[in-house]
C-alpha cells in the first residue's frame, strides 16, 4: 500500500512540489526538477499580429509593443502588454502543481478599431526534449505533437505541408479561423481535433502541452519551438475581451492530458468535437440514451416524442441541487428527395445547438386522426399545440431542468413550427427562454395549397403577431445562403441575431454519405466558423452555465 501511494504521488509530482515562474526580459522561465531539461523557457511574447498574414511579409504584420512586469513571485506574475495601437493587455500568470495558467485581459481604450488578432508566446522546448544540442535542429519533431482525427500525431504528420511564404515549419488552422489569418508558413490541410500542441520530455516520462482559448493557430516553429498563439479578432473601440491558456507540464499520459484539457477548455471542446447523433433504443429514459416516449393520453397510438438525456444528467439531481438546459425541437416536412423524413427520430438540430449536453425533446405534430405522427405540415393544430403545453412543463418538472434555459428550435417546417406553434398563444410562448430557426421562417415566404401560408399578406399579418409574442426574448436565425429575404420581411430587432449558414462549405459537393442536399439540419454536427457562431451565442445566453463536459 505505501509503494502504491509513493508511485501515486511521484506521478502526480506530489514529491518535487509546484512548478515555479519566473519573467525577466521578455523570458518567462518555468523551472521544474521532474523533466530533464530543468527549465523551460517562452517568449513571452514574441508578437502580436495583425490579420491576413498568412501570405504577407512578417514585419507588415506585427504590430510592436512593449511588455512591463507589474508584479512577481515564484508562483504568480502579473505582465501588462502596450501595443503601438494603443491596445493594453493585462497577463495574469500562475504557478500550480502542473499547470501554468494564463488569464488575460485585452482592453481597447482608444477611439479606433484594433487590428490586433492574434499573439504569440513562443515555447523553447529543444532542452524538454533533449534535443537542444542536436545538429538537425529539427530532431525535436519526432517529440512533437497534435492531435488529428483525435489521435495523438507525432510530427511529421501525413500531410505535412512544405510551400509557404516562409519554410520551413507547419501551421494548423483551426475552423473558426480563416487560413488567410495565420502564420506565413507552410499551412497543413488537416484541422486539428483540439487547441493542444505539445512534445514528450528526452525521457520520454512527461509530457508538456499547451491550449489557448480562444485560439489562432497552432504552430511548429524554427528555433526549437512550438506554439499554440492566443486569438484576439481584433477590438473594437472600448471593446474588452478576456483569453485563457495553460502550459501543462505532467506525466506522458495523453489520456490524462485530454482530460485536463477538457475540464480546463469546455467551451473549445464543443468547437472542435465532431458530434454523432444518438439513435433512437427502446426502453426508459437514462443518461446518455434517447428514447421514443407515448404518452398516457396517446396510448394505444403511434403518436411519440423522443427525449435524450445527457450523459452528465444525474437522477439524484434534487439532493445535489442541480438543473439543466433543455432544447425542445420540431422537425421538418416529409421530403424523401431533400434526405428529410419528417420522423422525429431523425432530426439533429437540438442534438447539434447541445452538443449533447443538454437534454433533448423532439415534439411531434399530431395527425387529424390523433393516432400518429404528421410527416408533413401541422396535422390537428390544436392537438399539436396542447401536445406541447403539456408535455415540455412535465419534464421540465421531473427531469431537473432550468427554466429560464428552454431553447426552442426547428429545421425546414421546424423552423416555420417555432413561431406558427411555439408562439401560437401566450401560454404556449412563456415556456421558451430563447429561439433558433433554421432553414425558413414564419411569415416569409407563401406556402401556396395550405389554409394558413396564403395568400401571403394575411399569413404575414397572422405571423407579425405570433412574432410579436417574442416580447424582446433571443433569437437566432440562420439560413443556407443567407438571410437577406427573412430580414426584408421582419427587419433588424435588436433581440434578433442571424446567421447565413453554406452547408456545402461546411460538407463540401453533395450528395455525400450523411447527406444528399445541402437543405440540412446536420450542418451543427460538424465543426465550422458557422457551428462557432452558433455556440457563441448560445454561450451568451448562459446556455451552458454550469454544464459539465
Amino acid at each position: 500500500m505505501r509503494i502504491a501511494s509513493f508511485i501515486l504521488l511521484l506521478l502526480s509530482g506530489g514529491l518535487f512540489g509546484k512548478l515555479t515562474i519566473n519573467w525577466k526580459e521578455s523570458f518567462l522561465k518555468i523551472s521544474d526538477d521532474r523533466n530533464p531539461g530543468g527549465v523551460i523557457e517562452v517568449w513571452y511574447l514574441e508578437a502580436y499580429c495583425r490579420s491576413g498574414s498568412t501570405d504577407r511579409e512578417w514585419n507588415e504584420t506585427v504590430i510592436d509593443h512593449e511588455t512591463k512586469l507589474l508584479s512577481a513571485t515564484e508562483t504568480e506574475i502579473k505582465l501588462r502588454c502596450k501595443l503601438a495601437d494603443g491596445v493594453i493587455i493585462d497577463h495574469l500568470i500562475t504557478a500550480e502543481e502542473d499547470k501554468i495558467s494564463f488569464h488575460l485581459v485585452a482592453k481597447n481604450p482608444t477611439g479606433q478599431k484594433s487590428e490586433a488578432h492574434w499573439g504569440q508566446p513562443c515555447i523553447r522546448v529543444g532542452r524538454f526534449t533533449g534535443t537542444h544540442n542536436d545538429v538537425d535542429k529539427y530532431s525535436y519533431l519526432k517529440n512533437s505533437f497534435v492531435f488529428l482525427d483525435d489521435k495523438k500525431s507525432f510530427m511529421p504528420t501525413e500531410n505535412w505541408a512544405t510551400r509557404a511564404r516562409y519554410i520551413p515549419g507547419q501551421v494548423w488552422c483551426p475552423c473558426h479561423v480563416p487560413k488567410t489569418d495565420v502564420n506565413p508558413r507552410p499551412l497543413s490541410i488537416d484541422r486539428p481535433s483540439n487547441g493542444l500542441i505539445g512534445c514528450i520530455s528526452a525521457d520520454k516520462k512527461w509530457l508538456m502541452a499547451t491550449a489557448w482559448d480562444p485560439y489562432q493557430e497552432l504552430f511548429q516553429g524554427v528555433i526549437r519551438c512550438l506554439h499554440s498563439d492566443f486569438r484576439i479578432g481584433g477590438l473594437e473601440a472600448g471593446e474588452e475581451k478576456l483569453i485563457r491558456g495553460a502550459i501543462y507540464v505532467m506525466a506522458n499520459d495523453a489520456s490524462a492530458l485530454i482530460k485536463r484539457y477538457e475540464e480546463d477548455f469546455p467551451a473549445q471542446v464543443r468547437r472542435h468535437r465532431t458530434l454523432s447523433d444518438p439513435q433512437v433504443v427502446a426502453g426508459h429514459p437514462v443518461s446518455g440514451k434517447r428514447v421514443a416516449i407515448t404518452t398516457p393520453d396517446y396510448a394505444g397510438t403511434k403518436v411519440h416524442h423522443t427525449l435524450y438525456l445527457p450523459e452528465n444528467w444525474n437522477p439524484d439531481w434534487k439532493e445535489i441541487k442541480e438543473s439543466y438546459p433543455l432544447v425542445v425541437e420540431y422537425s421538418g416536412n416529409r421530403a424523401p428527395s431533400l434526405g428529410s423524413s419528417g420522423r422525429v427520430e431523425d432530426s439533429v438540430l437540438g442534438y447539434g445547438l447541445s452538443g449533447g449536453k443538454a437534454v433533448w425533446l423532439n415534439l411531434p405534430f399530431v395527425d387529424a386522426k390523433g393516432q400518429a405522427n404528421q410527416l408533413k405540415w401541422w396535422g390537428d393544430e390544436a392537438a399539436t399545440v396542447a401536445y406541447a403545453k403539456k408535455v415540455v412543463p412535465e419534464i421540465i418538472a421531473k427531469y431537473g431542468i432550468d427554466p429560464d434555459r428552454v431553447i426552442l428550435c426547428g429545421f425546414s417546417r421546424g423552423a416555420i413550427a417555432v413561431n406558427y406553434i411555439g408562439l401560437h398563444d401566450d401560454e404556449i410562448a412563456a415556456l421558451w427562454s430563447g429561439f433558433v430557426t433554421h432553414d425558413h421562417y414564419d411569415g416569409v415566404t407563401e406556402w401556396r395549397g395550405t389554409k394558413w401560408g396564403a395568400p401571403l399578406p394575411s399569413y404575414r399579418e397572422a405571423a407579425a403577431e405570433r412574432f410579436n409574442r417574442i416580447n424582446g426574448r433571443p433569437v437566432l436565425i440562420c439560413q443556407n445562403g443567407g438571410t437577406s429575404e427573412i430580414r426584408k420581411v421582419i427587419g433588424s430587432p435588436g433581440n434578433v441575431s442571424f446567421l447565413d449558414v453554406d452547408t456545402g462549405a461546411i460538407f463540401g459537393t453533395y450528395p455525400i454519405e450523411t447527406r444528399i442536399h445541402p437543405h440540412t439540419d446536420r450542418w451543427l454536427l460538424k465543426p465550422s466558423d458557422q457551428r462557432n457562431k452558433v455556440l457563441d451565442w448560445m454561450e451568451k445566453l448562459g446556455f451552458f452555465q454550469n454544464v459539465q463536459e
